[in-house]
């Protein structure tokens, strides 16, 4: 019976260490899974504001996606308030409800982007034709004018100097 008492302790070591780590994880195991949703909640409100910034400066309209950025800011805000308060379970649907309205946000960010970068591009196509039709015509209208304005000025120096237009045909 001596032989088996030094192995007692070890066997109460590793008893207890299982007990309090499962009862740790059961307590606390709420409380993690919910700040790291409130993280990733961070991360997602990140990338969605960086994204509204990308599709403003392609020329988009983002005045409904703004609110949209304000209401999951305001889920954000609550996740914090009730997981400083203890309420574990409220602040993890809290902080989901912020990432899902940051995922809406950011399908709707690359739409906004692919349309405008196309409408950018069909305006450039269209400033192009513009110009070159604009080139086109005064070149045009210019030799005509000058072709009037020459046979203007020869039939008026017709009458002035015959010798001269007399000589050039």
């Amino acid at each position: 019976m001596s032989k088996k008492l030094p192995y007692l302790p070890f066997l109460f070591f590793v008893i207890a260490s299982l007990y309090f780590s499962f009862g740790f994880s059961l307590v606390y195991g709420e409380e993690l899974e919910a700040r790291g949703k409130k993280s990733q909640a961070e991360d997602s409100l990140e990338a969605a504001y960086i994204s509204l910034l990308e599709a403003e400066r392609a020329g988009g309209d983002i005045s409904g996606l703004v609110s949209l950025l304000n209401t999951a800011l305001d889920y954000y805000s609550q996740a914090d308030i009730a997981l400083r308060s203890g309420k574990d379970e409220e602040a993890l649907k809290l902080a989901e409800k912020a990432i899902e309205v940051t995922n809406e946000i950011l399908e709707a960010d690359v739409s906004i982007i692919v349309v405008s970068e196309h409408i950018e591009e069909v305006r450039f196509r269209n400033q192009l034709i513009i110009s070159l039709g604009s080139v086109f015509f005064i070149i045009i209208f210019g030799f005509l004018g000058w072709s009037r304005f020459k046979d203007y000025y020869l039939q008026n120096m017709i009458g002035l100097r015959p010798e001269v237009v007399s000589d050039e045909s």
